[in-house]
């Protein structure tokens, strides 16, 4: 069956069919899965199972994988697999359970954020037949182009800090739960970055506006508050409904997503009854 690109949104997403992840994708294929991707920013593959060895293969061919530094949510023996899970063991959580509260993209900490990733439904919380705990996908390219000539002149240039301590400070203000043991493997890595709030995309040259009510605290040479209203409003414009793709999970959906063109944010619908539980990838920032 030959590669079809279905896009989702105008603006975002697009799934890909006539790919099984489980067998060895050609160089022809993967280069139209590749170009699918830096097109529309997030891509779904979805009806088919598979394991963590070919979802490692498949990522891998976007580039060097890396270790996030949180030991306790790593895969067993495959180090490459981060897990996503509200799941608990012995009354430890398995994996990061509050992924996603907030809109954000990837690692905006950290001096060289984190690069694309790519989730792995294993097991999707449901009610009546139907799919909880959906994601939201929104499009920072596309809200960079909505933007008026004298927006983007004055966003030119300009610079922001972006905090882990933020996010969970955050986390815990609006009722999250930061476990010890996340906070203390939080303090194991750098916790605060400088980027600027407009990033140009490696691969295709987009602008890309770089900022997130997750982890964005303040743009540099600016008063606070003039700082915190500009903050603001970019983060609202980010998310209105032309830019976003919403993802309903079905078990061995992999969705792989460009952290610099997007932010995402999870849909926290279900039950702590009701198990959910993926397994990602990520890569090195090129």
């Amino acid at each position: 069956m030959a590669v079809e690109v279905v896009p989702q949104t105008q603006a975002i997403g697009a799934e890909v069919r006539g790919v099984d992840l489980s067998k060895e994708i050609s160089q022809e294929e993967f280069e139209q899965i590749r170009q699918a991707f830096y097109r529309h920013s997030v891509i779904v593959v979805r009806d088919h199972a598979f394991d963590d060895e070919d979802h490692i293969r498949f990522s891998s061919r976007f580039g060097e994988l890396k270790r996030l530094k949180f030991n306790d949510f790593i895969g067993k023996g495959r180090p490459e697999i981060f897990i996503v899970s509200n799941v608990k063991e012995n009354d430890k959580y398995i994996g990061s359970h509050d992924a996603g509260m907030f809109w954000h993209s990837d690692g905006p900490f950290l001096k060289h954020p984190h690069g694309p990733a790519a989730l792995h439904a294993l097991e999707v919380p449901m009610h009546d037949g139907r799919a909880l705990g959906d994601t939201r996908f929104a499009s920072t390219a596309a809200a960079y182009d909505a933007l008026s000539d004298s927006m983007k002149q004055q966003l030119d240039g300009l610079l922001a800090v972006h905090s882990l301590k933020q996010r969970y400070e955050k986390a815990v203000k609006e009722g999250g739960v930061a476990d010890s043991s996340t906070m203390n493997q939080a303090a194991t890595q750098e916790t605060e970055a400088v980027h600027p709030l407009v990033r140009v995309h490696p691969h295709n040259g987009r602008k890309c506006l770089y900022v997130s009510e997750g982890y964005t605290t303040r743009i540099l040479g600016m008063p606070l508050e003039q700082s915190r209203e500009l903050i603001d409003e970019l983060t609202a414009h980010i998310i209105k409904p032309q830019f976003v793709y919403t993802h309903s999970w079905r078990a061995h959906d992999l969705v792989m997503w460009d952290n610099c063109s997007t932010q995402h944010k999870a849909t926290f619908d279900y039950e702590p009854q009701q198990r959910r539980l993926m397994h990602r990838t990520t890569l090195l920032n090129s």
